[in-house]
């Protein structure tokens, strides 16, 4: 059974793309969570008067 688009199947992922993937979300992450608190400190202003 084929899908709409033609392809078969999707190949599995393998480990090392999975894990390259987990670091990057978790960089990600910690950066969006950093900015985040230096927005709610004030020491990143959003609108400047």
């Amino acid at each position: 059974m084929g899908r709409a688009d033609g392809h078969h199947y999707d190949a599995p992922e393998s480990d090392e793309d999975r894990a390259g993937k987990s670091w990057t979300y978790a960089a990600l992450g910690l950066l969006v969570v950093v900015l985040l608190v230096l927005i709610a400190t004030g020491t990143v202003q959003i609108f400047p008067h």
